[in-house]
């Protein structure tokens, strides 16, 4: 019998590579859907790239009510949980995506718990680990580290994925299932955008090829392969050395500026619009008050970060991709789907 496996937020950037990897491996799936407005588009972007949807089946759920999810996880022997807000501007209110991440998790997991699910998969991220006041310069994060949530410098996603993941670990270790939990903690995700439905990994690569950045800001931050990201979910479904960690899933950490030459030499059309120098630190904080989106840089600009993520390597049995094959699919793909 087919191993079935819920996928939440299936329409989502991160959740359709999770899907095709899924379906490739001969899962059978059934993805939750905020709205079912988008479960056409997600089924044809998933044929559109040779994958058979026979085994895929759709459920209207809300992270932000109880209802449907236990029916959802009912026949299920996993569940991979990748739904999260993620919007592109930043809110003043830093706890205004908590519920939907935090509340959202608990009723995945509580829901899966109630229903004999045998292993979790939560998407999370290096987000969770690195903003804290006070760090060196290099400074190095590991899977012991969090994010101080109570740091005012802290903004809206970080805090609301650091509640959602500290929260998920909190109540399989109170139902003694800690070991029956990963999570998969990716950077700046890249890779083939597979429609046109915006997130904000695209958002920024779009802006920097349309020109919108004249400089760019003193920020690095460690690159993912989504293909790479998809792949850490599916391995660590049965794998027991997965079970109870966090999985730093990434390559080399690179600046802004670093991503521009990648993409100026890839794509040389676009290499005029490409910033070609970077942007002084007082200038991206005059700009956040203008553009939010640029609060998420502040607190770590002009810091560089460090972080081993070859014990996820080893535990996995994969090597992660190159940065800059990343950074080149994704600028192929916004340039492929007429988005700059």
């Amino acid at each position: 019998m087919t191993d079935k496996v819920l996928l939440t937020g299936i329409s989502g950037f991160v959740a359709k590579h999770v899907a095709i990897e899924l379906l490739n491996s001969g899962f059978e799936v059934l993805g939750t859907v905020r709205n079912k407005d988008s479960i056409e588009q997600t089924k044809k972007t998933l044929e559109e790239n040779n994958v058979s949807t026979e085994k895929l089946s759709f459920v209207e759920l809300d992270l932000l009510k109880d209802e449907g999810w236990n029916e959802a996880a009912k026949g299920c022997k996993y569940i991979i949980h990748v739904a999260s807000p993620f919007p592109f501007k930043v809110s003043n209110d830093r706890e205004s995506l908590t519920p939907a991440a935090k509340d959202g998790t608990l009723r995945v997991l509580n829901a899966g718990i109630n229903t004999g699910v045998e292993h979790f998969v939560k998407t999370s991220s290096i987000v969770c680990m690195f903003r804290k006041p006070k760090r060196t310069n290099p400074y190095t994060f590991g899977e012991n580290d969090w994010t101080d949530v109570e740091w005012n410098k802290t903004t809206d996603y970080f805090v609301s994925k650091t509640r959602a993941e500290k929260a998920a670990w909190d109540l399989m270790e109170s139902k003694g299932l800690k070991n029956n939990l990963t999570c998969i903690n990716p950077g700046f995700v890249l890779g083939d955008f597979l429609n046109e439905k915006s997130c904000t990994s695209m958002e920024y690569i779009k802006q920097l090829l349309q020109g919108k950045f004249p400089a760019a800001p003193k920020f690095s931050v460690m690159i993912s392969h989504v293909k790479d990201i998809a792949r850490a979910h599916v391995l660590s479904l049965a794998n027991k050395r997965a079970g109870g960690r966090r999985l730093i899933i990434g390559s080399e950490v690179r600046s802004i500026l670093e991503l521009s030459k990648i993409m100026a030499e890839n794509l040389p059309s676009y290499a005029k619009k490409l910033p070609k120098k970077e942007l002084p630190n007082f200038m991206v904080k005059l700009l956040s008050y203008i553009d939010t989106s640029a609060k998420n840089l502040v607190p770590d600009l002009g810091l560089t970060m460090q972080t081993d993520q070859t014990y996820a390597e080893e535990i996995l049995q994969m090597k992660f991709l190159p940065s800059e094959t990343a950074v080149i699919d994704a600028a192929k793909s916004v340039v492929r789907l007429k988005l700059a």
